[in-house]
């Protein structure tokens, strides 16, 4: 069995770079065409005449699109290096979490009046969503401080 195993190990670890490259051709692809998506419903949107919900769409869809995009680079820096580096992935909570924020506000500027428990608990996200931004936030900092120091 000994003799097997580091006969096993160059063909698995080919097996896995392949995994990650085709995972990151079809998260670009996905992007490419959430995107199209996007922008088509936003006209559509916008030629009904609402655009207060085709601008809350366009946000949304763009921000979405841009996580889907940091996700890929993050895979082809994997690829190029062979570590992972946890910098792209914190943006990309950051994005979520802001993406989300805005949504809510947006959401908000034009539903608030309607349900006082939905108010309530959009504010409630609202302050979950801060915290989640800030403490990612914080620890991009610690993470570039701490490159800083090495350097």
């Amino acid at each position: 069995m000994r003799r097997l195993r580091p006969n096993l190990i160059p063909p698995l670890e080919h097996g896995e770079r392949a995994i990650y490259w085709l995972v990151a051709v079809l998260l670009m692809l996905g992007a490419v065409v959430y995107l199209g998506f996007t922008v088509a419903q936003v006209f559509e949107t916008y030629r009904t005449g609402d655009y207060t919900e085709g601008t809350i769409e366009l946000l949304n869809g763009s921000l979405l699109t841009l996580m889907l995009a940091q996700v890929v680079y993050t895979t082809l820096n994997f690829l190029e290096t062979g570590h992972i580096q946890i910098e792209p992935v914190l943006v990309v909570g950051i994005i979520a979490a802001v993406r989300r924020i805005l949504v809510i506000a947006a959401l908000l500027s034009t539903h608030a009046e309607e349900n006082l428990a939905l108010f309530r608990q959009a504010m409630t996200e609202l302050g979950y969503m801060g915290a989640i931004t800030l403490a990612l936030a914080i620890a991009v900092f610690l993470i570039r401080y701490r490159k800083k120091e090495v350097s």
